[in-house]
């Protein structure tokens, strides 16, 4: 196989592993790994990332239906606005220079780096449902709408799922357990990467076969992510991934950083 290929499918694999894991980190890894290992243009890498991160996560959100670890009624509130900020996001996109664009998804990571690893072990592995988990009512699905519409500002604006804002959304501010929140969230992401592509497809062409590489790579992950959160503790997990986004987020920062100086 090419090498080119290869790490194509390695690159989607190791997405996919994250995605299924955390239901959400292996969108903060697919940029990095597209343009600096498969050497793909940002502007590309973004829509491709988009579409990767989006099936894969579909076919989540289907694993997740089947054990009832998916709360439709929020998705769908959640993914309402977050369509149109994934497409406005998108267009934004095009306003700035590769690496700005680099530069501030490094700081994105560093700071959702710092935020996970600190975040305090309480019952996060508690699968008792309160607050909006229990009951969605309008007050809910208002909360629902606004983090949706800031959400998919970010997914569009970085070709990002958005899975580590979701993720943490549901959970502090709506009440959800941890395996109901991944489940939801990989539905959520599934229908807000579609305004994102839309808004990238305009302006980018892609190599459908390397993309359906990637895709490929990426689902073999999350099958086998989402086995992995079954025998390592959730906290453990977490940090786990924090530091490995914190690096990626600091080598960004770095290497762009010295070229928006020099």
């Amino acid at each position: 196989m090419d090498l080119d290929l290869l790490l194509a499918l390695l690159s989607g694999s190791l997405v996919g592993l994250l995605l299924g894991a955390t239901g959400g980190g292996g969108s903060l890894v697919a940029i990095p790994l597209l343009v600096y290992v498969v050497g793909i243009p940002v502007q590309k890498a973004s829509a491709m990332s988009l579409i990767v991160v989006g099936y894969s996560a579909l076919f989540g959100a289907w694993q997740e239906s089947r054990q009832k670890r998916v709360h439709i009624p929020t998705a769908l509130v959640f993914s309402l606005t977050g369509v149109f900020g994934a497409w406005i996001g998108a267009h934004g996109h095009q306003l700035v220079s590769e690496n700005v664009v680099l530069f501030l998804f490094g700081n994105l990571l560093l700071f959702t780096s710092l935020w996970t690893f600190w975040q305090p072990h309480n019952n996060q592995g508690s699968d008792a449902a309160t607050g909006c988990a229990k009951h969605f009512s309008w007050p809910c699905a208002f909360k629902a709408s606004a983090i949706g519409w800031g959400v998919g500002l970010l997914t569009g604006f970085f070709g990002i799922g958005g899975g580590f804002l979701i993720v943490p959304a549901l959970m502090l501010l709506l009440g959800f357990p941890i395996r109901l929140a991944i489940g939801t969230s990989f539905l959520i992401i599934a229908l807000i990467s579609i305004g994102g592509v839309v808004g990238h497809l305009n302006l980018a062409s892609l190599d459908i076969f390397l993309t359906g590489l990637v895709l490929l790579g990426s689902v073999l992950g999350l099958v086998f992510g989402s086995r992995v959160t079954r025998s390592i503790s959730s906290h453990h997990l977490r940090r786990c991934v924090a530091i490995l986004i914190g690096a990626i987020g600091l080598g960004l920062i770095l290497d762009n950083g010295r070229h928006l100086i020099f």
